[in-house]
């Protein structure tokens, strides 16, 4: 089993030993290097706290992975963004986003809007009970009421607005309750986390709560701020460690009932499902992780090397093109242009052409 760093997988018993590759052509992919954690911050249960960071035990460093090139010149290339209907180049300052309401139209979204929808999902409001107990700081200013039509008018007066939300990232993951594990369908699962103790003063807290749960067979649900967006996240133990799945939220799942509606209900014979558990006895074994193995990734790697064998490589540096230049100056101008009318300035006069290198007439007829 080959994968891109040149080490082979090999499977003895249940694990998985990594072997170098005997020697010949590099694919020129550097090597992986040490994950990186990807979250930090403190896993809390009821006082109990640790730190902590997440780890994806997922990668795609390992995968073939294939450019766009110029099949007449074998260089790559590079997409350039476009105004559908102006046909022109937009750079990416100018790149925004926008939601489709019909046809090649669309409604312009700010990053500010789009951060103020992130905090109304993070901070909940208050609860019924507690905004009816706190007294209307409108009425408090007011003067005493000498009369009941002024305390009654007084008692619905509207509420002022509440403060504006800001999104808040606290950065831990409070547990907020257990659950089994076989509770939760595995259509929710989305991303895979290792988590470990981030300081040796967190070790022993981070124990008792592994511990805990691996006792007690149950799983931690609780929420993180992964990429400025709020996820549920199941944690449970797992070895030495933890292992948290992020979970997808309800409206990401379909229904089963949208695909299973039509399915008829039959009666089956008795003796064809008797043949049928027969044969699902003979096929019955353990889980190998060698049954994961990509096979298209192995041949891919075989064909490159095969191939990289019998291709020179160019280790002449490759020479711009004019196109490229003017490209560039013409990006050069843009640039400018759009510098002064955000400083509001008058536009500059046209830059000079560079001067052609080509010696004159005069000079060719001396020669």
């Amino acid at each position: 089993m080959c994968e891109l760093n040149d080490w082979r997988c090999v499977v003895d018993s249940k694990r998985l030993i990594r072997r170098p590759l005997p020697s010949g052509p590099s694919l020129g992919v550097p090597a992986v290097p040490a994950p990186r954690s990807q979250w930090k911050g403190f896993l809390k249960l009821s006082l109990v706290s640790c730190p902590i960071a997440l780890y994806p035990a997922i990668t795609d460093a390992h995968r073939v992975k294939f450019r766009q090139v110029n099949k007449r010149t074998g260089n790559r290339l590079r997409h350039q963004l476009v105004d559908t209907v102006t046909g022109e180049a937009v750079e990416r300052y100018d790149k925004g986003r926008g939601y489709e309401i019909g046809a090649d139209q669309f409604l312009p979204v700010e990053e500010h809007e789009i951060e103020a929808a992130r905090a109304a999902a993070i901070v909940a409001p208050p609860p019924e009970q507690e905004r009816r107990s706190e007294p209307n700081p409108v009425a408090r200013r007011m003067l005493p009421a000498r009369d009941m039509d002024e305390v009654e008018m007084e008692e619905e007066m509207p509420a002022p607005p509440p403060p504006p939300l800001r999104l808040e990232n606290d950065h831990t993951i409070e547990i907020e309750r257990f659950v089994p594990l076989s509770q939760i369908d595995p259509v929710y699962f989305d991303k895979a986390y290792y988590i470990v103790p981030r300081e040796p003063v967190g070790q022993e807290a981070f124990a008792v709560v592994r511990n805990a749960m691996s006792e007690e067979g149950m799983v931690a649900l609780g929420h993180v701020t992964l990429s400025s967006r709020r996820r549920p996240i199941a944690i449970e133990a797992f070895g030495k460690g933890l292992r948290g799945f992020v979970l997808r939220h309800l409206h990401e799942v379909r229904s089963e009932a949208d695909y299973f509606s039509d399915v008829a209900d039959m009666k089956l014979p008795s003796d064809m499902l008797a043949v049928a558990k027969h044969i699902l006895k003979l096929k019955t074994g353990d889980f190998e992780p060698s049954f994961l193995e990509d096979k298209y990734q192995h041949a891919l790697v075989q064909m490159l090397r095969k191939k990289q064998a019998q291709t020179s490589v160019r280790s002449e540096p490759v020479c711009p093109s004019r196109q490229n230049v003017v490209s560039l100056m013409d990006k050069l101008k843009r640039s400018i242009a759009a510098e002064e009318r955000v400083a509001g300035l008058k536009p500059s006069p046209r830059l000079p052409r560079a001067k052609s290198k080509r010696p004159s007439a005069g000079r060719r007829k001396a020669g």
